[in-house]
This record gives C-alpha cells, structure tokens and sequence, in this order.
C-alpha cells in the first residue's frame, strides 16, 4: 500500500502529540503507582490499628463468657466488623460469607508463627484485606475482614482521569504542534507567495525583512536571488529588442534590393533564387518585428490605449483583411456591439488566429461574437484536425511547434503568433483558450473582460 506524504505541518503535530502522549502517560503510570502506594499504605495502617483494637474487646470478651453465641452478639454490638474468631479449634463468624474457608491457609500459618498476618483476598468479587491477631494467654485467634472496594473505586476512578488526561494531552499537544508550526511556516508561505509572483511576470517583487535573526539569511538570499533574476531577464530582453530594433533598418533594405532585383530581367533558376531571398528575407523581418513587440511586453513597458470599439465592425474588416468571406461572422451580440478594448492588439490577436488557421487548420471556418455577462467572449473555429489535450497549453509558447505538420505550400510562421496572442489577450485581463469545436477542428476562445485596468 502506497503511503500518502505527509506536510510539515501534518508531521509536527504528530510529532508534538506522540511526545505529550510519551510524557502524559509517563506521568500518569507514575501518579498511578504513587497513589496507590500512599493509599493502599494509607488504608492498612488503619485497618491495622482498628483491628488491633477489635482483637483487644474480643480478647476480653473470650476472658469472659463462655458462650459462643454470646460472644458473638457481644463482638457484633461492639463493632460492625466483619470478624472471625477461633477459640479451642472451634470457628465462630459475625458474618456467614467470611469464615474460616475463606482465610488463607498460609495467614493461619503466619499468624501461629509470628502472632500476626495480612493477606489480600477476593470474596463474592470484592477486594477485602484480611488481618490475623493472636490473643496472648488464649487458646485463640482473631481475623477481621476489611473492605477495599473503596480504596478500589477510587483507584479506578483515578485511572480513569489519568487516562482521559492523558488524551487531552495528547490532542492539545496536536493543536500546539500544528499552531507553532503554522506561524513557523507562515515565513515560508512568503515566500512561496513571492515566488510564485515572480513566476506570473511581477520580476520586482520581494520579500519584507524578517522578525527572526534566523530567518533574515533567507529573506537577504531570496532578495538577491530575484534581484539577480530580475537584471538579468531585463539584460536578455533589452538585448533582444535592441537586436530586433537594429535588424529593421537592414532587413528593409534588405526587402527593397528584392523587390527591385525582380523587376530586372532575369533567367528562371535565378528569379527562383530571388524569390527564396526574398521569402526568408521577409520571414526574418516578421521574425524581428515579433520579437520587438514580445519584448516590449516582457520590458513592461507595453501600455493599453483602451476605449469603445464596435466589435463586429472592427472583426469584420479584420476578416476582410485575411481574405475571409463575411458570412462567416456570427455575431449574437445584438445591441451590445461596443466594449472597450486596445483595437491595434485586438485586430493583432484575430490577425494572428487567422493566419493560424489558415496555416495549420485549413482555414477559418466561422469567427462568433457573443457575450458571458460584461465579457466579450470571440470564438474561431477552423477545419483542421484540432488540437491534442496535451499540447492545448503549450501551443501558445514561444516557438512552440505542435504536432501538426506546416503544409509545404503555406509560408512558415515565426513559432511566436499564438504567444503573442496570448500576451496581447493578458494585458487586457482576459484569457485565450483552444478547444474542439462543435463543428469539427479548433476553437479558440478569447474572452475579455467589461473593465480592464489601463
């Protein structure tokens, strides 16, 4: 059987409740033994001296009388003990359970030995201690049963608190261990909180000094670590866009000595090699103008203009741009047609699932505008295979080449549009999505909110 792991938090409770159930037991089979030392020491010392007693008023009333039934009348009227009295061999009992049966064999023999005994033993169920007195200068013995059920009550009564104690111990060491180890972590759930902003894109974020001289290594070695983190992601991306912000100027020129050269007479295989120029050449330009914008975005310094756009307008010459029939525009938006957005990202996004379609899918079936609430919600379906469940999240990274195989008549993509898509989507606040369409290949789903933070 595969054990489930356990949290730190799990494991010090336990460990807190096993030690205060070790200690509490502990404690409890001590105060036990000692209680049960001084009471039961307690209890015989007074049976003692009470029976010696009883053994004096008996020796004088064997002295005196003669007659058994007497004595016994006598014994009973002086003390409400439960006695047995030998007297010449014969055996005379205040109480017919106790009698002579009931003595030991080995406490008679004590008794006629040393002149007196006590020995523990169980009568009907019931703990009685038995004393055994010699009479001097009397053919004579006397025994007084002493009852130790109270004694044993209370013995009982005593374990049960022990043992009720113990397991309130235990569960309040369990709630001790999981409070200390609560605020002993709370530090560490800073940091995971820290950590995990850094993840989602907050590069500056860090973590407050530490009320704990122990804990402040940590705190400095994390700020350091995302310090370095961060200068180092700004060096890469101010690399890039400066790279990219260079290749323009030569790539243009680079583009326009193409465009010429195919105005100029010219056999088929070097028209041809022109022509391969002047594709990688554009596709490098693409490439660079891509990476310019991500980078902007990683740099933090890609900013919203939001306001009112007339969606179904703004789609449909979108659409027309990309060469698709309008249609195949489905809007349920009925009068709800504006909602505020960034309109130069937004067309970017469409552009960019449009070519995606027609690059992979087969082309865009049906683009449908529809409403969730105050959110803008843009379906794009296309008639490709669709999309596997295993690749519907990480197709949209960067430079990411799914599984499906780029027809060889198509012009091959830069690997960053659905990452920018999505970029573009989370500075508006919303999300993009790929799923299957009810109509057979892809759909992806962007989903805007009413009100995005400028």
């Amino acid at each position: 059987m595969k054990l489930v792991p356990r949290g730190l938090r799990v494991r010090s409770a336990l460990g807190f409740a096993v030690l205060a159930l070790l200690v509490s037991a502990m404690l409890s089979v001590v105060t036990y033994q000692l209680a049960r030392w001084y009471l039961i020491g307690q209890r015989e010392d007074l049976a003692v001296r009470q029976t010696m007693v009883n053994a004096q008023v008996a020796k004088g009333l064997v002295a005196s009388t003669e007659d058994p039934e007497t004595l016994l009348a006598s014994l009973r009227s002086v003390s409400n003990a439960r006695a047995v009295l030998s007297v010449n061999g014969s055996w005379y009992a205040t109480v017919v359970e106790f009698n002579e049966a009931v003595i030991p064999a080995s406490e008679r023999d004590e008794v006629a030995e040393s002149g007196a005994a006590m020995q523990r033993v169980t009568v009907n169920g019931a703990p009685y201690l038995v004393i055994g007195v010699e009479l001097p200068g009397l053919d004579a013995v006397y025994f007084e049963f002493v009852s130790l059920a109270e004694y044993r009550d209370t013995m009982d009564t005593l374990a049960t608190t022990l043992f009720i104690g113990a397991g309130v111990a235990t569960l309040g060491g369990a709630i001790v261990g999981w409070l200390l180890s609560r605020r002993v972590l709370r530090p560490l759930a800073g940091v995971a909180d820290a950590a995990a902003a850094i993840a989602s894109g907050e590069l500056d974020r860090r973590l407050d000094g530490a009320h704990d001289p122990d804990l402040q290594p940590v705190v400095d070695s994390f700020n350091e670590m995302a310090s370095s983190l961060e200068s180092r992601i700004a060096r890469e991306v101010r690399f890039t866009s400066d790279v990219s912000h260079e290749l323009r100027t030569p790539l243009t020129a680079m583009l326009s000595a193409v465009s010429l050269a195919r105005r100029s007479e010219m056999n088929e295989r070097t028209k041809f090699a022109v022509d391969v120029l002047g594709d990688q050449v554009e596709h490098l330009r693409r490439l660079t103008l891509e990476l310019l914008e991500i980078s902007r975005i990683d740099a933090g310094v890609a900013e919203l203009e939001l306001t009112e756009v007339d969606v179904p307008v703004l789609v449909a010459r979108v659409m027309a741009e990309a060469g698709m029939p309008a249609n195949r525009l489905r809007s349920r938006l009925g009068t709800l047609r504006r909602h505020p957005m960034d309109p130069l990202r937004i067309e970017r996004v469409l552009a960019n699932l449009l070519e995606n379609a027609e690059r992979y899918g087969g082309g865009a079936t049906a683009v449908e505008l529809e409403r969730d609430g105050t959110t803008l919600v843009v379906h794009v379906d296309d008639a490709g295979p669709g999309v596997e469940p295993d690749e519907r999240v990480a197709i949209f990274g960067r430079f990411h080449r799914g599984g499906s195989a780029q027809p060889e008549d198509k012009p091959k993509g830069t690997g960053l549009g659905l990452a920018l898509v999505e970029e573009h989507v989370r500075l508006h606040g919303g999300t993009v999505t790929v799923t299957d369409s009810p109509w057979g290949g892809a759909r992806f789903t962007v989903r805007l909110p009413g009100e995005q933070a400028p």
